[in-house]
C-alpha cells in the first residue's frame, strides 16, 4: 500500500477517462532494446530493480531496464500523456490507483504462463479479470497502522499504543502525527476512524467527528513519509498513524522505530504493479515480473527494504530474526482489512475537500 498524492481524485478520474477515450492501437513489433518502468517510492526499490534485476532481463531479454520512482498520481498523468502508445511497460501503482487505473481499462492482463512466479503470491493478494487473469499484483503487504519511537516513549514511562484509541490518551498530548486523506494511507485512516466509531466507506461522518476529538493530542498533520521522517528523527513526533513498512526501514538507519497493528483492526493499503495497455515489450515485461515475484528477490526486498511480501514461499530465505523485524508477520494476515477501494475513490474527493475545509 502501500503514499503520495497531491492529485485530487476528480482530477485523477478525468485523467483516466481521456485514457480510456484514447483508441487502442498495437504497437509496431519492433526490436524492444529499452524498456521503462515505473517504480514506487520505497526504501531501496530502485536501486535493487537496478542492481539484481536489470542485468537479468539484459542477459536474458537484451533488454535496457529505465526506472524512475515517481508518486501513482504522477504515473497515471504521464501514461494519459502518453496517449494510445505508451512508451511504459510496467507501472507500480498503489495498489487503490490500480484497481481504478485497470477498471477503466489502462492495464491489460499478466499471463501467468509467462511470468510463473507470480503463481507464487497468496491469492488475496491480486485482483483479476472476469477471465480470472491478474490485473494488479500486490508488491508487498502494507497494513495502516501505528509507529511509535520505543525509546522516546520508555524514558518518559509511558506505555506503548496498542489501539487507535490509544491515539487520544493525554500522556501522548502534542507528541502525535496523523496522515491527510491527500495520501492513499490517510484515506485508510479516515475509513478505519469511522469504522470504530460506527460508520465506514458508506458513512465518513463519524471519522471526521473523531479526527477533530484526536485534535489536542496532534503535532502535525503531514502527507509524505519523508516529512513524517524528519519528525520522528527529530524528536518531535512520537507515535503517528502512517505505513507498516516506515518502522522496518527506519530501524535499519537506527531509529528504533516499532510498528503496532491496533487491536481493532489493520487496514491494507499494498504497494501493486500492473503491465501497462499497448505498452512496448511484452515479453520483456512479463519477465520483469517473473523476477520481481522470485523467492530471492521477495526476500531481498524484506531484508533491505522493510517489506512484507505477498508470497509464500520466499519467507523460507529468511532467518528467524530476519523474519521477526518484519512488521507484518504471515501470521498476522488474519488480522488485516481489505476496504471496499471502488466505494472509497469515488467518495475521496470530496472527503479531501471536506478535511481542507474542517480539519487542515
Amino acid at each position: 500500500m502501500r503514499f503520495r498524492m497531491r492529485l485530487s481524485l476528480g482530477r485523477f478520474a478525468s485523467t483516466l477517462l481521456l485514457a480510456v477515450a484514447l483508441p487502442a492501437q498495437p504497437h509496431a513489433q519492433e526490436r524492444c532494446t529499452s524498456m521503462q518502468v515505473y517504480l514506487s517510492i520505497s526504501p531501496n526499490h530502485r536501486e535493487h530493480v537496478m542492481a539484481h534485476i536489470a542485468p537479468r532481463l539484459r542477459q536474458s531479454q537484451g533488454v535496457e531496464l529505465v526506472t524512475e520512482a515517481i508518486g501513482s498520481a504522477n504515473m497515471v498523468e504521464r501514461i494519459t500523456a502518453q496517449g494510445a502508445n505508451p512508451r511504459v511497460s510496467v507501472a507500480h501503482f498503489d495498489y487503490p490507483i490500480g484497481l481504478e487505473a485497470c477498471r477503466q481499462g489502462m492495464c491489460k492482463p499478466v499471463d501467468v504462463a509467462r511470468a510463473p512466479s507470480v503463481g507464487n503470491m497468496f491469492d488475496w493478494a491480486m485482483t483479476k479479470d472476469a477471465e480470472g487473469r491478474p490485473l494488479v499484483l500486490s508488491t508487498n503487504v502494507q497494513g495502516v497502522g501505528i509507529v511509535y519511537n520505543e525509546e522516546r516513549l520508555r524514558r518518559a514511562n509511558i506505555p506503548p499504543p496498542t489501539s487507535w484509541a490509544d491515539l487520544n490518551r493525554r500522556d501522548l498530548r502534542g507528541r502525535v502525527a496523523l496522515v491527510a486523506p491527500q495520501s492513499t494511507m490517510g484515506t485508510a485512516m479516515l475509513v478505519m476512524l469511522a469504522r470504530n466509531a460506527g460508520g465506514g466507506e458508506a458513512n465518513i461522518d463519524p471519522g471526521f467527528a473523531r479526527t477533530r476529538e484526536l485534535q489536542p493530542n496532534l503535532h502535525s498533520i503531514f502527507t509524505w513519509s519523508s516529512e513524517l521522517s524528519n519528525l520522528l528523527q527529530l524528536g518531535e513526533v512520537w507515535v503517528a498513524v502512517t505505513q507498516s513498512s516506515l518502522a522496518p526501514a527506519m530501524r535499519l538507519q537506527g531509529v528504533p522505530m516499532r510498528f503496532v497493528l491496533p487491536s481493532e483492526g489493520t487496514p491494507t493499503v499494498n504497494g501493486g504493479v500492473s503491465l501497462v495497455r499497448n505498452g512496448p515489450c511484452d515479453a520483456a515485461a512479463h519477465e520483469y515480473l517473473n523476477l520481481y515475484f522470485t523467492d530471492d528477490f521477495q526476500a531481498l526486498r524484506m531484508r533491505e527494504g522493510g517489506i512484507t511480501s505477498p508470497t509464500s514461499t520466499s519467507w523460507a530465505q529468511l532467518t528467524e530474526e530476519q523474519k521477526a523485524a518484519s512488521a507484518i508477520q504471515p501470521e498476522d494476515f488474519p488480522r488485516l482489512i481489505n476496504l471496499d477501494w471502488a466505494a472509497i475513490n469515488a467518495a475521496r474527493p470530496g472527503w479531501i475537500q471536506r478535511w481542507l475545509r474542517e480539519i487542515r
